[in-house]
């Protein structure tokens, strides 16, 4: 296993056996599905519904390289300045190129996967600009100077104590504010920081090919806010986000807040057609298309079906594995199902290879999905592309192809006793097994001899 991997395995074992954070899990885990309960009967026929978002995200991916051409062309030809990152280094030095350009010390930034897949704000923060993060979930995690737990659900690991007792020692607030206190309370701060921003970046949700539209969700109105008074917004989004057109949109929205653990409706939807014009300003419009490896995944006929993703969070709260050892264990902008399969083909395979082990395969995450991605399979994908290119493995592809042979003759099989057996299971297997899970025991009598005794057959 490599260090990466060994790692993950020592935090996870920490998180794994802490009762509060277990039981934390399961609450939130009863609430969705009492959610999905309650919501079973928004469509009448949800299946159909999951298959045409699917093919909607599989049609733009066949033809990803036109939409991206007229992207471009309806983009610009409105005002917008739309660049192309390969990788996330080339996105981060783009960013801080505009806003050295303007001068710009402080900006102010929204919930978004693909920020934190680039590591922004740990950049920035290094070149002295200052980040305030808009989103609730993600300023507590700054206040807390942590990651946010997940993509979905930033500060879902903090109870109103904690944050009670952090606000009280940072801002001086009274002791013991309950959760709608904080709230509000939060609220005052970021509301000086959006009606006055120097610069807003943000991801976006959707890109609309035929029209040159950006897309966003919310569900506080941060971003809708912050769009109105930026002097300069910069955009991050991955190619995978390109849809065809906006009628796509009637099927992809509803679907994308179905199993919000929040509210009944999600989200805010806004649509950016053009920098926002003012009597006294014209606003600096930037859209950057980031590439990092989503290429290489769209390479995998299989395997791209996880870029349709749209990030309604139902597969992590479905996930026992991700129930277990949670968010932060994960180190990655993008915890649970969709990132364990992505990282291995965003990154090198082998430095990944543990994520691909993240998988009981049970399937609750592909009967959940809105999009009808087959996470399952794609998990089994991952795995065998892991067994032909990690040279870690070699051991173990050697032990499983002698047992084959072994067990195709019953002569072979029946050579050695069930000690020996057992022995050379656990040398071959046990470190990957787990030291808590038993490996499975071989009968002291092989199946030849006990059809022997049994029919006194000498």
């Amino acid at each position: 296993m490599n260090d990466n991997g060994v790692i993950f395995n020592q935090n996870a074992k920490k998180i794994a056996f802490d009762d509060e954070h277990h039981e934390m899990m399961m609450s939130r885990y009863d609430f969705f599905m009492q959610n999905v309960k309650n919501r079973s009967n928004y469509y009448s026929d949800i299946e159909l519904e999951k298959q045409r978002a699917f093919n909607i995200r599989s049609k733009a991916f066949k033809k990803l390289d036109r939409l991206l051409v007229d992207f471009d062309t309806n983009f610009t030809n409105k005002g917008g300045k739309l660049l192309w990152a390969n990788d996330a280094e080339e996105a981060k030095k783009m960013i801080y190129d505009i806003l050295n350009q303007n001068k710009v010390n402080k900006i102010i930034k929204t919930k978004s996967s693909t920020l934190e897949e680039i590591r922004l704000t740990s950049y920035l923060e290094m070149k002295k600009i200052k980040v305030v993060d808009t989103n609730i979930g993600d300023f507590i995690c700054s206040v807390f100077t942590e990651r946010p737990y997940s993509f979905k659900s930033s500060a879902a690991h903090k109870n109103t104590d904690q944050i009670a007792d952090i606000y009280t020692n940072q801002f001086g607030v009274k002791e013991n504010l309950n959760a709608k206190q904080l709230t509000i309370y939060t609220k005052n701060i970021l509301r000086k920081e959006v009606y006055n921003p120097e610069a807003l970046i943000t991801g976006a949700n959707f890109l609309i090919s035929n029209t040159g539209s950006i897309v966003f969700t919310e569900n506080e109105g941060n971003i809708l806010k912050s769009t109105s008074f930026a002097p300069i917004h910069i955009i991050v989004a991955g190619i995978d986000k390109m849809i065809t057109s906006i009628d796509e949109l009637s099927v992809l929205l509803p679907l994308s807040s179905l199993y919000d653990n929040n509210k009944n409706i999600s989200s805010l939807y806004s649509i950016i057609n053009s920098p926002s014009i003012s009597e006294d300003k014209v606003q600096n419009l930037y859209l950057i298309l980031l590439n990092n490896n989503r290429t290489n995944i769209l390479s995998k006929e299989k395997q791209r079906n996880i870029l349709s993703c749209i990030q309604c969070g139902a597969c992590l709260e479905v996930c026992p594995i991700y129930n277990v050892i949670g968010g932060h264990t994960y180190k990655e902008y993008n915890p649970g199902p969709v990132g364990s399969i992505s990282l291995p083909m965003l990154k090198n395979i082998e430095e990944t290879s543990h994520f691909c082990s993240l998988c009981t395969l049970c399937g609750r995450c592909s009967e959940i999905c809105p999009v009808n991605i087959p996470l399952k399979d794609l998990f089994l994908e991952n795995r065998k592309d892991l067994v032909k290119e990690d040279k870690s493995l070699i051991g173990e592809r050697n032990f499983f192809s002698n047992l084959m042979k072994k067990m195709i003759s019953r002569k072979n099989l029946d050579k050695y006793g069930a000690n020996f057996k057992e022995m050379e299971l656990s040398f071959h297997i046990k470190k990957k097994w787990g030291i808590r899970r038993e490996l499975p025991k071989f009968a002291k009598e092989s199946f030849s001899e006990y059809w022997k005794n049994i029919n006194n057959i000498k």
